[in-house]
């Protein structure tokens, strides 16, 4: 082959390569590897953005979990975040103070272990060396307080939640049951718990005064206060009783007084209780003057023991009858069906109520008879001592 045929030859190469880039369409081809590498790129934030939805609703879910496993209602549970402070104190402080510190302590840590031992080994300690290394000194010192007091921070925030994982849904726990929670003594739960309180992280906490439990509402706080006060006069009434008993022994008349007073207290709670049963407001007026009359009889005996003898038939006698009357009439209004009969004794028994009240109402007026005689003694002393001195109003004329 001569050496024109070579050179065609290669012509025809170099052409046939030419043509062939030429054909390939290069800026299609660039916009299919953007596109791929777009949709590659799509596919792998849509892949994140699943997961991390799925992530937090997980999140959400255990957390709703927990409160249903302590046997939380939703109510229940919005009602404890009132009493809980969302963002604690120290929550964020506790991390920026202890990452701070963290990072400073190390760093002027280890340029003044640098500088020590170099200054050691190669110069020895100039003046100038020793002025930098006790101010390196003064920035680690509060470099590491710093850190711990972050680290402080975050373990009473890690308390603070132990402290709401104890209460378990109630709004009160014993000190002793939170102590055990952080496997710390009482006292110092106490102090801890105060220092929750002045800084808002339960901004209704309280603690009673007897040291003894941690209440999450000032609604909890005035229902404790109130039974305590409750508990308090029970306990006085009890005492008072106690030492009636105690003079009742020496004093059979006492004793007379005090079983008299109970009986008649008694038997003024079953009129009121069959009144309340009855919803006909003709016979309640009735009923209801009758409690009020037999209540001020009982009222003025016990205030004037003396007088117990002279109502002695209204209490063996009078009130059982009329007590049993008023037990008849509440019977014959519960029937379903209100015959003739039943009509005519009810009617006989609010009549009979009716000449009862009166007879009481007389039977306490003659309990009063010497009281106003006494006050109409008094009085005529009285009138005739200003008389004598020239005070009365008929003296003035003269």
């Amino acid at each position: 082959m001569g050496r024109r045929d070579f050179s065609d030859l290669e012509e025809e190469i170099r052409e046939t390569v030419k043509n062939a880039f030429d054909a390939i369409d290069f800026a299609r081809i660039k916009k299919d590897v953007d596109d791929k590498t777009a949709d590659a790129i799509n596919e792998v934030k849509t892949t994140l953005k699943d997961k991390s939805y799925h992530y937090n609703k997980k999140i959400k879910e255990k957390v709703k979990n927990k409160y249903r496993d302590m046997g939380v209602t939703k109510k229940e549970e919005n009602k404890m975040k009132m009493y809980i402070a969302k963002r604690p104190a120290g929550s964020i402080s506790g991390i920026i103070y202890t990452v701070f510190g963290a990072i400073l302590s190390g760093l002027f840590g280890i340029t003044l272990i640098s500088i020590s031992i170099s200054s050691y080994f190669i110069s020895g300690f100039s003046t100038v060396q020793t002025i930098t290394l006790s101010g390196l000194f003064a920035l680690f010192v509060p470099s590491v307080g710093l850190t711990l007091k972050g680290i402080s921070l975050r373990k009473r925030i890690k308390r603070f939640r132990q402290y709401i994982r104890s209460l378990n849904s109630n709004n009160y726990c014993s000190i002793e049951e939170l102590a055990v929670s952080i496997k710390k003594k009482n006292k110092y739960v106490m102090k801890d718990l105060r220092k929750m309180i002045d800084l808002g992280m339960f901004p209704q906490g309280h603690i009673d005064d007897k040291k003894t439990y941690f209440m999450l509402s000032d609604e909890v706080y005035e229902n404790y206060l109130a039974s305590q006060e409750a508990l308090k006069m029970r306990n006085e009434e009890e005492l008072k009783r106690q030492e009636q008993l105690k003079q009742e022994v020496n004093d059979p008349a006492k004793k007379e007084l005090r079983t008299t007073i109970e009986m008649g207290r008694n038997h003024i709670e079953q009129i009121k209780s069959v009144n309340d049963a009855i919803p006909e407001e003709e016979i309640s007026v009735k009923l209801s003057r009758l409690q009020n009359i037999v209540a001020q009889i009982f009222k003025h005996v016990e205030q004037n023991p003396k007088k117990l003898p002279e109502v002695s038939k209204f209490i063996n006698h009078y009130l059982p009858m009329t007590l049993k009357l008023v037990n008849s009439y509440k019977e014959l209004n519960d029937q379903p069906v209100h015959g003739e009969n039943i009509k005519n004794a009810k009617n006989e028994i609010e009549k009979t109520i009716d000449i009862i009240n009166f007879a009481f109402e007389n039977l306490l007026d003659d309990l009063f008879e010497e009281i106003a005689l006494d006050i109409s003694t008094d009085i005529s002393v009285l009138e005739t001592l200003l008389t004598q001195e020239g005070l009365t109003k008929n003296d003035f004329e003269k």
